[in-house]
Parts: C-alpha cells; structure tokens; sequence
C-alpha cells in the first residue's frame, strides 16, 4: 500500500505542476506539506535551485529537473508527508545490521520528484536535508523506499549521509522517489556512536 500511495502522489505532483500560473506554490494541510516550482521559456532553465517545506530541504540543478526532452516548461515537486513517519517504522530488513543494530525514523517522510522521467540514475545526485524529529548524538543513516524490494522497504542503494550532527542529517541520493533518514540504535538503546 505504501508503494502504491508514493506513485500515486509522484504522478499527481507531476500532472498538476506545469498547471500552475505561479513559478512557486506551496500548500499546507493536515496530513501534508507540499511545495511545486514550475521553470516556462524557450530554452531549458539553468542553475541550481532549493525547495523548503517543514522539516526538509532539496537542493538540485534545473538540468537535472529537466532531463534530456524540454517542452517548454520544467517542475519539481518535494512534499512531507505528517504522521507518516511512525507508520513507516519498518520495512528494516534489506538494510545492512550489525549485531543487536535497530532502527528508527528520526525526520519526516518526503517524496520528491521532477518532470525528467529518468530519475533512477541522475547525472547529478540531489542533496536532501533533513531536521531531525529527535535531536540526539547518535548514528543516522539517509534512506530511500524501493518499492522492487518485496513490495516495499528501505534501502540505503543511491543514497548517502554527507554529513550528521544532532540536529539535522544531509543526504546525496542519485534517484527520486521517497525519503528518510534512520536513527541507528543497539537493542539497549545505546547508541553505536556520536555524530558524524
């Protein structure tokens, strides 16, 4: 069901983004935040661009938005899902434990997508920062849902934390699709290390 509700909004967010009159649309509601930017001109837009909502942040290239076919406009789409993080806190097992290693979601639950339809091996990886839900000293871990591994889990393939500290946890991810990072923690609770 997960796996099917992140397509759902991915092709929602692009349908209705090149429908929007502003360059910039952002919409807050109970169950989600959502921001849309649409590029329109002759030729492709170029340079880097940020997109906010509560709880993350993207930043990327308008080329990688883009992709190889221009037809007069480009969109891109980040939305953070409310709530959804306790829902999710499973679905561990194709990622790589240690012994006694557990896990837990520490930042909202994001999807993030572009007009570009090759967006499983981008040219240029995308970098998301994450708030964390809990600020600890303790290992974090940026994470993507593939929806090949048995109907959906986490999975840590095209992503890589940048950079962590209690706060907050930076991420580089050469595909699109939905997002988290992950508190790692011992079955006592002790956490493996400090920040990163």
């Amino acid at each position: 069901m997960i796996s099917a509700l992140f397509r759902i909004v991915v092709n929602i967010l692009k349908l209705i983004g090149h429908l929007l009159s502003a360059s910039r649309t952002r919409k807050i509601s109970a169950k989600a935040e959502v921001e849309l930017l649409v590029m329109r001109g002759n030729s492709p837009p170029e340079g880097d661009f940020r997109m906010n909502i509560s709880g993350a942040q993207l930043t990327s290239h308008w080329d990688t938005a883009t992709g190889n076919t221009y037809h007069g406009f480009t969109t891109a789409g980040l939305l953070s899902y409310k709530g959804l993080d306790e829902s999710l806190n499973c679905c561990f097992d194709h990622l790589e434990t240690q012994q006694k290693q557990t896990y837990k979601i520490n930042s909202k639950v994001v999807t993030a997508t572009f007009i570009n339809t090759e967006t499983t091996n981008l040219k240029k990886p995308i970098k998301l920062t994450f708030s964390h839900l809990k600020k600890k000293n303790e290992k974090h871990m940026c994470v993507f849902w593939d929806p090949e591994l048995d109907g959906g889990a986490w999975s840590t393939l095209g992503c890589s934390t940048v950079s962590s500290r209690a706060d907050q946890t930076v991420c580089s991810c050469n595909k699109l699709g939905s997002f988290a990072v992950l508190t790692v923690l011992c079955d006592t609770g002790v956490p493996l290390n400090k920040d990163i």
